[in-house]
């Protein structure tokens, strides 16, 4: 996913005053044109269009000049800039900011800055791709990290923004996702421009302007587990080319309208269970229940460290049974009442995987949309026991 922190600095900087001027700065000459690529646009439309620097590796903004655009036609002559410096244009239209970054090997005197009309049709919204992933799960509390990717495309020729000055505006009018009820801990990241998430108690919507073309949108939440079961009403009000459930568990069941098992996939000494669907229209619903969840690696862990070590031990001393299930009973609280060693061993073991998803990656065994998923999870889930060790 590429960072938003560049294009984040610009929207809130855009007020800077301009910066002094070094003994090492030059003079340089920006022009260019702007060619509006929606349809049957006003073609004598004039655009605002801001100059800004950055200094000192991205820790200050400063706007420069300013120029508004004349047949389409901008210039910005005889600049001076420290040489350093990282230059962007930011080019408005309609309410919408377009940003520009000039690279240092390009020409500046001829650009070409492609901009689009905004829009309110959701009907050109679609999603060509719904994963979602339960990588790992708490089999003492019920409680699962879930991540999801979603690819999205608009095809229309606008870039779509909701009205959210409309005095009736709904759920109905923005780009909304489905989540379980009393879901937690909710983050989304995208490559789209800069907005705002809002939480809803069935999911989140978002603000962002959405141009033309393919974007990406990674969010990640917590939720609970009912019966050893979870199971959700997932929504697609934009349909979906295609739906995609991972679950980190050998024996994983996963349910749902239109799904059809997959082959497993093997990460490091785990299975994933896999189910698709495809086609999905606009409006429909998947009644999602998964089950048969892996137990807690903390867990399992102990058990074979029991069934491998021990047995050693029957053999070579013959120990009697009643003996054998104090040893166990007497190791097995010893080692429940230690979060030194629990947490250490559970750290070792993600960053083990942090490793192996990127040789299976390297491989060809995973995609680089369920290395992203994945990756993210892990590294979570470690930030989270170093915060607690």
């Amino acid at each position: 996913m590429k960072k938003l922190f560049i294009t984040t600095l610009i929207f809130v900087f855009t007020f800077f005053q301009q910066g002094h001027i070094s003994a090492d700065d030059i003079t340089i000459s920006i022009s260019g044109s702007i060619e509006n690529k929606t349809k049957n646009s006003d073609s004598s439309k004039e655009y605002l269009i801001k100059l800004f620097k950055l200094i000192n590796n991205s820790e200050e903004i400063n706007e420069i000049s300013t120029t508004n655009t004349i047949k389409a036609k901008f210039s910005f002559p005889k600049i001076t800039i420290d040489e350093t410096e990282k230059l962007f244009l930011v080019t408005e239209n309609d309410g919408l900011s377009v940003i520009t970054e000039l690279q240092p090997n390009e020409k500046w005197d001829d650009l070409n800055i492609e901009i689009y009309d905004r829009g309110t049709n959701l009907d050109y919204i679609k999603i060509t791709e719904y994963s979602l992933m339960i990588p790992q799960t708490n089999s003492i509390d019920g409680k699962m990290s879930i991540l999801g990717l979603i690819t999205l495309e608009n095809s229309g020729d606008k870039t779509f923004q909701a009205d959210l000055s409309k005095p009736d505006l709904s759920g109905f009018d923005l780009l909304r996702f489905s989540l379980p009820e009393g879901f937690s801990d909710l983050n989304v990241d995208s490559d789209l421009p800069p907005g705002n998430v809002m939480e809803i108690p069935t999911g989140f919507a978002l603000s962002n302007p959405v141009p033309p073309g393919i974007h990406q949108i990674i969010f990640s939440y917590s939720s609970l587990t009912i019966n050893s079961i979870f199971s959700f009403n997932l929504k697609l009000p934009f349909g979906a080319d295609k739906v995609r459930v991972l679950m980190n568990a050998p024996e994983g069941i996963i349910k749902g309208e239109g799904l059809k098992s997959l082959e497993k996939i093997k990460i490091d000494e785990d299975f994933y269970t896999i189910s698709e669907g495809t086609n999905y229209d606009r409006g429909s619903n998947i009644e999602l229940e998964l089950s048969s969840f892996a137990e807690s690696k903390n867990i399992s862990s102990i058990f074979t460290f029991f069934e491998t070590n021990l047995y050693k031990i029957i053999l070579i001393f013959f120990i009697s049974l009643i003996l054998l299930l104090l040893i166990i009973y007497s190791v097995f609280l010893s080692m429940k009442n230690n979060p030194d060693y629990k947490l250490s061993e559970e750290r070792e073991r993600l960053i083990l995987k942090i490793d192996e998803l990127k040789k299976s990656l390297q491989s060809g065994k995973i995609s680089k949309e369920e290395y992203t998923i994945l990756e993210k999870g892990f590294r979570e889930k470690l930030k989270q026991i170093k915060g607690e060790y």
